[in-house]
């Protein structure tokens, strides 16, 4: 068998019916140079069973592996062990992609194939109709960049598309913590800008569509039940944050997130001086977030300029 360009993963819990419009996406490929890895995070809605058919009618590569639920970072953890493709993507399974995306991967790993400072694909996730979800495109003159980059000086807040070289991913796995199944994806995105820059894409080449319960639109619920798993991205970002002011956001969040999994953020910080000026404000953030439930967004940026 001739090894494929692309894995294209994708996790999935309890999602059999909207599997189908991602099963259908690859279908329609003009290049059907991937492979589809499904990770089942111990769905109970007989995911397995639709999968299975699917292999059965042979009409796309797939690798199917089923594991015990333990949340998306062990799953990504599990698929990039596992894959032998020179390119990785994740391909949720709320989210589909455009008919020529695997063929706009193709053309644009050409360019970065030999740049051992690039570390892959960068491009917004969309809408239906093309548009950016964010409502503002990158600059069509901006070919290589970090994601801190783009996020920070040019406003432009997530969603993101990362296709990354695999060799180089596989180098970042996530920390696993006991109990808890979430840590925020760029606890790794972060650490790969220290070194790296992406190739810009500005086509369009994956939409994505919310589920109610899907991470996003749980995010506060996410952090109360992996409060470790957060501090540990929150504190990193105290480090690598861009600007003084993110820095001191950082730190509130760090600290609540402590407060949440009764550690003392003042004995184990590796920034002291910073959380400590900040720990009045981060046990408001704790009482006011995670105590009385009231919505405020300390992980806003802001919003991008048209």
């Amino acid at each position: 068998m001739i090894n494929k360009l692309v894995t294209v993963f994708t996790p999935t819990y309890n999602r059999r019916e909207t599997l189908r419009i991602c099963y259908s996406s690859l279908l329609k490929q003009t290049s059907q140079n991937f492979k589809w890895q499904i990770i089942d995070d111990g769905s109970t809605d007989e995911t397995e069973s639709l999968v299975k058919n699917w292999i059965d009618e042979g009409l796309l590569d797939i690798e199917f592996i089923r594991k015990k639920n333990g949340g998306k970072a062990s799953a990504i953890n599990i698929s990039l062990e596992k894959s032998s493709t020179l390119l990785w993507l994740c391909l949720d399974s709320d989210d589909y992609l455009f008919p020529n995306a695997i063929e706009i991967i193709e053309k644009n790993y050409k360019s970065i194939e030999h740049k051992d400072d690039i570390c892959g694909m960068f491009s917004l996730r969309a809408n239906p109709d093309g548009s950016p979800m964010q409502n503002i495109s990158i600059p069509k003159d901006l070919k290589l960049s970090t994601q801190n980059n783009i996020r920070y000086k040019l406003r432009i807040p997530p969603e993101y598309l990362h296709v990354f070289k695999t060799d180089i991913v596989r180098k970042y796995p996530y920390p696993i913590i006991e109990g808890e199944k979430y840590i925020p994806l760029s606890y790794i995105y972060d650490q790969l800008d220290e070194k790296y820059k992406y190739l810009i894409i500005h086509d369009s080449i994956m939409v994505c569509e919310y589920q109610l319960d899907g991470i996003t639109n749980n995010k506060i619920n996410l952090i109360k039940k992996n409060p470790i798993g957060y501090a540990l991205y929150k504190e990193q970002l105290i480090k690598l944050a861009p600007s003084y002011l993110l820095k001191i956001k950082s730190s509130i969040t760090y600290i609540s997130s402590c407060l949440l999994s009764r550690k003392n953020p003042l004995r184990i910080s590796s920034y002291k001086l910073l959380v400590t000026l900040c720990f009045p404000l981060g046990i408001i953030d704790y009482f006011v977030r995670y105590r009385f439930n009231i919505k405020i967004n300390l992980e806003s940026i802001n919003k991008a300029r048209k």
